[in-house]
């Protein structure tokens, strides 16, 4: 397995290596480190993040060349089986870990959800939301969390029955878990029948009352049907693979039911499609992996199907 980490040396960056202890990568793995450095870039911290800093291009580069290289012991001391290199570049950050990445083909990209402050260095939240749109493979978002994580890894998988899901769990059945994984599997239900208001209800002008009701009513129970069948049919699928699972249909908005699962639940990654069903067929759009990145108590794992 190749992976490509982005790294910049903040504590979200830090969280997104010490992270991988938990993400499924077992041993053969060829990871690869990349800082990109550019202007604003400051070797000291003067305290104010609008200042403006002119390092010397020369300056900023060898600075970038020192965290890759902390990153890359970092990942040698937790990993000691992984062939680990690392590189420091100059320029946008978004579009030279996606020049990076087209070049690598990785499987993985890991980033954390942000990095140094406003003015200057790498990983704000808008690169991470760049790499989950625009990548080629499948993109780790890692936030820091106050919770320590130990015993098993729980894992969030959200589907919808798509083309883009069943990558996802292809993707997570095809990595390495150990025993005692948990995984549990959420179907969203979008229903077509809006919600009744208090003034719809007190005119008698409830959706109920229109001759399409029932004919829409009826398409919400196939729908119900269907992701029942798809989130069993996923459990059935990880449970051959030794990993312990439970499933849930839950109706709702796609993001906010991931993640209160989230919140309740507390897996180390949520899974997801970056896209899935159209517009008008329900579930995983590019703007609800955009919110489970930005929202999300825990890492988020974005698979795009290839």
């Amino acid at each position: 397995m190749k992976i490509l980490i982005a790294y910049d040396g903040s504590a979200f960056a830090d969280a997104a290596i010490d992270n991988l202890q938990r993400a499924g990568l077992g041993r053969e793995v060829e990871a690869r480190v990349v800082c990109v450095a550019h202007k604003g870039w400051p070797t000291v911290n003067h305290g104010s993040q609008d200042e403006e800093f002119d390092n010397s291009w020369s300056e900023t580069l060898k600075e970038a060349e020192e965290v890759v290289q902390r990153a890359c012991l970092r990942l040698r001391a937790l990993f000691p089986e992984w062939k680990v290199s690392g590189e420091a570049l100059w320029g946008n950050p978004a579009k030279m870990l996606l020049d990076t990445a087209e070049v690598m083909r990785p499987d993985l990209l890991v980033i954390g959800s942000h990095g140094r402050s406003a003015t200057g260095r790498l990983l704000l939240g808008s690169v991470s939301t760049d790499l989950i749109h625009h990548a080629g493979c499948a993109v780790r978002v890692i936030r820091p969390s106050k919770e320590t994580h130990s015993g098993p890894i729980r894992i969030l998988l959200a589907t919808d029955g798509s083309t883009h899901s069943r990558a996802v769990l292809e993707h997570v059945a095809g990595l390495s878990w150990p025993a005692g994984t948990e995984v549990r599997i959420v179907g969203v239900l979008q229903t077509l029948v809006p919600k009744m208001t208090t003034s719809m209800a007190s005119e008698g002008q409830t959706f109920a009352t229109e001759p399409a009701f029932s004919v829409i009513q009826d398409a919400d129970k196939r729908e119900r049907v269907r992701l029942e069948g798809v989130v069993q049919a996923a459990a059935d699928q990880l449970r051959r693979k030794g990993l312990t699972t439970s499933v849930a249909v839950i109706e709702g908005l796609p993001q906010e039911v991931v993640i209160a699962e989230a919140v309740g639940w507390h897996p180390d990654t949520i899974f997801a499609g970056s896209r899935g069903l159209g517009t008008m067929e329900r579930l995983l759009l590019g703007s609800v992996s955009t919110a489970l990145v930005s929202h999300a108590p825990c890492a988020v794992e974005i698979v795009r199907h290839r």
